[in-house]
């Protein structure tokens, strides 16, 4: 597949619907949401349920198998190795640098992060954190809590290697969020 930029795997609306990616390219789902990628993960075997859901949701699917790219077309992208950090680059190269926005979604479930105040994560934070960290997001959705801890740090640095660094200043962490997470209490 050529390079796309995500504009032209639009809806009608000019509205990105992400990707969907099967389950041999599973663990690929995960680093695309820490990128800001909308990135649905399917465990489902069959090409007809995925192509399908492709269908619906207007999502253009992430795999490793031959035929089922074959059987999508345009609307599939075949990752050309089994190598996590050769997708990650070859995604990047898909959709362009310009749009990424790391640490914005949930890696969990996918959701946008929402930033929240310091006072509003007493509590559902470690202590620890809640001492030295001054920024929050929280999924909306699963109710993570994310910072800008040791797993973001690792990351950050683990997307440096992957992608070729930082494009434009700060723009890794401009919104941040981590992903080191406290599922909250109380």
């Amino acid at each position: 597949m050529g390079s796309r930029s995500l504009s032209e795997r639009s809806s009608g609306d000019g509205k990105s619907e992400g990707f969907l990616v099967d389950r041999t390219a599973g663990r690929l789902a995960r680093w695309l949401r820490i990128l800001g990628l909308d990135a649905e993960y399917m465990a489902a075997c069959d090409a007809s349920a995925i192509a399908r859901r492709a269908r619906q949701s207007g999502r253009t699917v992430i795999t490793r198998s031959h035929a089922l790219a074959a059987r999508l077309g345009k609307s599939g992208i075949l990752l050309a190795s089994e190598h996590l950090r050769e997708q990650i680059r070859q995604m990047v190269r898909e959709v362009g640098h310009e749009s990424l926005d790391p640490f914005s979604r949930c890696n969990a479930c996918n959701e946008r992060l929402v930033p929240v105040a310091k006072d509003g994560v007493g509590g559902r934070v470690p202590a620890y954190v809640y001492e030295h960290q001054e920024r929050f997001s929280v999924c909306p959705v699963c109710g993570r809590y994310y910072w800008q801890g040791t797993h973001w740090h690792i990351m950050h640095r683990e997307i440096e290697r992957i992608v070729g660094g930082v494009r434009d200043g700060d723009r890794w962490s401009r919104n941040g969020a981590s992903h080191s997470r406290s599922k909250g209490g109380g």
